[in-house]
């Protein structure tokens, strides 16, 4: 076949792609708030290690937190951190009864470690039914609690929910943002379709009576990204529903990465976890992967205008796809900004696999795993 017969057929299953998510994404989209009643509060868990520049800001935003105060409980554990985290925890919460401040334990179980073992502490004390998380270096939104609980009903097991980069004035935040949201979109579209690839634990939520069910933390191999394990227990026991709303009442907001050190460390601890993924994963991943080859170097092997076609294609793939977030989230600024998203998608895409080569261990908040 002529090169630009293939990138025809890989851009065209990439195309098809993108309308089958828009279809999953639609069912997300569509999701309806109903309302939780329960006398159990919510527990709200935040895990936090050397968190000192960021604890603060992520526990004033939590005092906000519009619920009654007889139906919430904020749970904050500091991962054994070397600064002074656990302090500024105490100290920032003394005058405030909804809030417990622990140390977390370390376990004997091999799959309780890090920022996992932190949050099994807390659930081991926790009075609430559903289980609300958020990381230290994140701030939530006044109904953030509230709306998040309302798309629990019996059969729910977890709620995913998308998080942004809070733009610092770099052109660096910003392509970050875009990266996750559309990260994130693909993982809410998965999760239409009822294959969820993927979910982020700087906001999740899930139901205590999930959790245990399937044996929580203890039971799953320990993993750099405990979020996703503990996704996919939920997901493998078929018993509850996983969703993924788009609702801008559930937005968390995040810091940005400083630097590209740090960005690659992001992503390489993602990428590890992201092992095993389901078969829609394997399929989006390989399509990616493929298209993004063609988008970077098409332009030395294919015709001008085939490889023009390709990439306007592709743009408007994922464009399709992203209409829906970028609407909801009020963040129609963001599209002036894509093309050059596209570049440092697929470069930092391509780039990343190859980095397991020279180094093979994840550093993660001051750690080696």
């Amino acid at each position: 076949m002529y090169p630009e017969t293939i990138s025809l057929i890989i851009i065209g299953a990439y195309f098809a792609l993108h309308l089958y998510l828009m279809y999953g994404l639609k069912k997300s989209v569509d999701l309806i708030p109903d309302s939780y009643d329960t006398e159990s509060p919510v527990s709200v868990i935040v895990a936090g290690r050397n968190e000192s520049t960021n604890i603060v800001n992520c526990i004033n935003s939590l005092k906000n937190t519009n619920v009654d105060d007889t139906k919430v409980e904020f749970i904050l554990v500091n991962d054994n951190s070397t600064d002074n985290t656990f302090g500024l925890m105490k100290k920032n919460t003394e005058d405030d009864g909804r809030f417990t401040v622990i140390n977390s334990h370390v376990s004997a179980s091999a799959n309780l470690k890090g920022k996992a073992n932190a949050i099994d502490n807390a659930i081991s004390i926790c009075n609430g039914d559903i289980i609300v998380s958020t990381d230290a270096d994140c701030t939530v939104p006044q109904n953030w609690v509230s709306s998040t609980s309302k798309y629990f009903k019996k059969d729910t097991g977890m709620v995913c929910g998308f998080t942004v980069i809070r733009n610092n004035g770099s052109l660096f935040s910003v392509l970050q943002n875009i990266d996750w949201l559309y990260l994130l979109t693909l993982a809410s579209a998965s999760t239409g379709l009822n294959k969820t690839m993927s979910c982020i634990g700087n906001n999740l939520s899930y139901s205590k009576k999930a959790y245990r069910k399937v044996g929580g933390y203890e039971s799953i191999k320990f993993s750099v990204t405990e979020d996703l394990a503990l996704m996919r227990k939920i997901n493998a026991s078929k018993e509850f529903k996983i969703l993924f709303p788009l609702d801008k009442n559930c937005l968390v907001t995040t810091e940005p990465c400083k630097n590209l050190k740090e960005l690659f460390s992001q992503k390489r601890r993602w990428f590890r976890g992201g092992i095993g993924i389901n078969f829609l994963g394997y399929v989006t991943g390989i399509c990616l992967f493929s298209v993004n080859i063609i988008f970077l170097f098409g332009i030395f092997f294919l015709n001008i205008n085939y490889f023009l076609l390709f990439a306007f294609i592709k743009l408007i793939s994922e464009i399709f796809l992203l209409r829906n977030t970028f609407k909801i989230f009020e963040l129609s600024s963001l599209y002036k900004y894509y093309p050059l998203f596209m570049i440092y998608f697929a470069l930092y895409g391509l780039i990343l696999p190859f980095t397991f080569i020279f180094q093979r261990d994840i550093k993660w908040k001051d750690r080696k795993f």
